[in-house]
């Protein structure tokens, strides 16, 4: 296990110290817009907080979207890319949790059949520890890209339009499968992660109007992959073992739903929601409310960290991210700055937030580390 990061010389020379602290009042204008279940809570807990946070940043190039952590190099792995198309800036990025340093990157190649100079710039992410990979979405070209851990070299670019608008990515290596959602159509793109060959997707059902599927989770353990609909508000179970949707849940009270995130351990999901900037708790089993709460404007993205059983929620147009734990108490609000866009989690359940640079912030392109203490 690294060290802690809070213990390193160059970290406590080079990061900057965003907060620290417990139970800070939420951002103004973050109510839910619409009624949740009857038995659902409206707001956080007003119980007493047990956990504080330390938050630091270092910067990064510009246009940070999503990173991962590999536990088999103990990196951080990042990905960037800047401006509508043709864009021709865009990075893979290695960087150390100790340190925060970026100490490797690579630039996509460019675009086979465009003369404009575009590349294949990598927006979602996840890591293969098993096979030493990671994955990236190449959401301007509707593709993927393989590239290794070791020296970010590529290993396969997907053919242009393989997935058109291709946003997020995961890895469930007990079946040997790689998942790409499209918020462009209904389907989830899946590719054979071994072979690297595609295969048939899966078709999601809604109760009325095609779902557009964001965020992705999967719980390995329960053999599910969970699926957020942005234009139905709806959560999508998908059996792994068959390839199947299983279930399907309506997620009430919320609009734009995007972030998702499994706590597989009581089989709880937990739901983002950009335009009404909230946190809804689903029971996996049944689809039943447990908890809703506002968190901040323009909920994006949501993690679920099984050590300090916290949740983290990024909300874009706060600037903050929200802690709360399992019992809906409000841990946190970290003030980040900007438009956190992300939020990655590591073996030892500390938080990497990627900020992107807003037009009125100019502290955004960052990595923030949040740990939590009790």
């Amino acid at each position: 296990m690294n060290p802690s990061p809070f213990s390193h010389p160059a970290l406590r020379r080079g990061a900057r110290v965003l907060l620290a602290g417990t139970a800070l009042a939420l951002a103004a204008g973050c109510a839910a817009t619409g009624p949740a279940a009857p038995h659902a809570a409206m707001v956080p807990s007003a119980a007493v907080p047990t956990w504080s946070v330390t938050a630091r940043s270092a910067d990064l190039p510009p246009g940070v979207y999503q990173s991962a952590y590999s536990a088999r190099t103990q990196r951080l792995y990042a990905t960037s890319a800047v401006g509508r198309p043709p864009v021709k800036e865009s990075r893979l990025l290695a960087i150390d949790p100790v340190s925060l340093r970026v100490v490797a990157s690579v630039v996509p190649a460019l675009q086979a059949g465009r003369t404009d100079g575009q590349v294949q710039a990598v927006y979602g992410l996840t890591v293969d520890d098993a096979r030493s990979q990671i994955w990236t979405t190449n959401t301007r070209s509707g593709s993927v890209a393989v590239y290794r851990q070791a020296d970010l070299s590529l290993v396969k670019q997907f053919p242009d339009d393989a997935t058109p608008h291709a946003r997020d990515v995961l890895v469930d290596d007990a079946h040997h499968r790689a998942y790409v959602s499209s918020p462009a159509s209904n389907l989830i793109h899946v590719f054979d992660s071994a072979t690297l060959q595609p295969l048939p997707g899966i078709t999601l059902t809604g109760a009325g109007e095609a779902p557009k599927p964001m965020s992705l989770a999967l719980d390995a353990g329960h053999q599910r992959l969970y699926a957020v609909s942005l234009n139905t508000a709806e959560v999508f179970a998908i059996d792994t073992a068959t390839g199947r949707q299983a279930a399907r849940y309506a997620v009430p009270g919320v609009q734009g739903a995007s972030g998702i995130a499994v706590d597989s351990q009581t089989q709880r999901i937990y739901v983002a929601a950009q335009k009404s900037g909230d946190l809804t708790v689903l029971d996996a089993r049944d689809g039943r409310v447990l908890q809703h709460l506002a968190t901040g404007a323009g909920a994006l993205n949501v993690a679920f960290d099984p050590v300090h059983r916290l949740a983290y929620v990024a909300n874009r147009g706060a600037g903050t991210v929200t802690v709360v734990d399992e019992h809906g108490t409000l841990q946190a609000q970290v003030n980040t700055g900007s438009a956190p866009n992300h939020i990655a989690l590591d073996p030892q359940g500390t938080a990497w937030v990627t900020v992107k640079k807003s037009k009125d912030d100019p502290r955004g392109d960052r990595l923030v580390r949040i740990e939590a203490r009790r």
